[in-house]
C-alpha cells in the first residue's frame, strides 16, 4: 500500500474547516488562501528531494527526511493559526523585507528570519505592516496530546 503524500495528509486535515479555502494543484503543490488582506497565502511544493513552505514571499527550503518534514508541518499549522506572522518592510508602497515572527505560548514575539530584496532607497522611510492569519485556532496547538485533531 502506497504511503500517503505529504499534500494529502494536509488536505484530509483541511478538509475539517470549511472555512478554508484552498487549492490541490497537483499531487506536490497546495496553495491555502488567505480570508483578507491581513494575512498571507500559504504555498506548500513537495519533491523527492526537498519540499518548499511559502508564507507570501518568505520561504524554506526543507530536506525530504521524517525530522524535516514534521518541522515544515510544524511551520504550516503556525502560519494557520497566527503563531507565526510576517513582518513587512516596503518602501513607496513596494515591499521589499520580510520577518518572520512567532508567537511564544507568554504572548511575547521573536524574530525567527529574515529575507529580502535588494532595496537602494535608502533615504526613504520604510513602512512597517504585519500579516497573519486565524484559519484554525490556535487552541489546537495546545490540546491534549492524545486527541486526534
Amino acid at each position: 500500500m502506497k504511503e500517503q503524500s505529504i499534500i494529502d495528509t494536509v488536505v484530509e486535515k483541511l478538509n475539517k474547516y470549511p472555512d478554508i479555502k484552498f487549492d490541490k494543484k497537483n499531487d506536490s503543490e497546495l496553495e491555502i488562501f488567505c480570508r483578507d488582506d491581513k494575512g498571507f497565502d500559504i504555498l506548500l511544493q513537495t519533491d523527492q528531494r526537498e519540499n518548499t513552505l511559502h508564507f507570501g514571499t518568505f520561504h524554506w527550503h526543507y530536506d525530504n527526511t521524517e525530522e524535516e518534514t514534521n518541522e515544515m508541518l510544524n511551520q504550516l499549522v503556525f502560519g494557520l493559526t497566527g503563531i507565526a506572522r510576517l513582518k513587512e518592510f516596503s518602501k513607496n508602497g513596494k515591499a521589499y523585507k520580510w520577518t518572520l515572527q512567532i508567537q511564544e505560548k507568554d504572548c511575547n514575539w521573536f524574530d525567527n528570519g529574515t529575507m529580502g530584496l535588494m532595496n537602494f532607497n535608502f533615504w526613504t522611510k520604510a513602512d512597517i505592516k504585519y500579516l497573519q492569519n486565524d484559519l484554525l485556532p490556535k487552541d489546537i496547538l495546545y490540546a491534549d496530546n492524545e486527541t486526534e485533531q
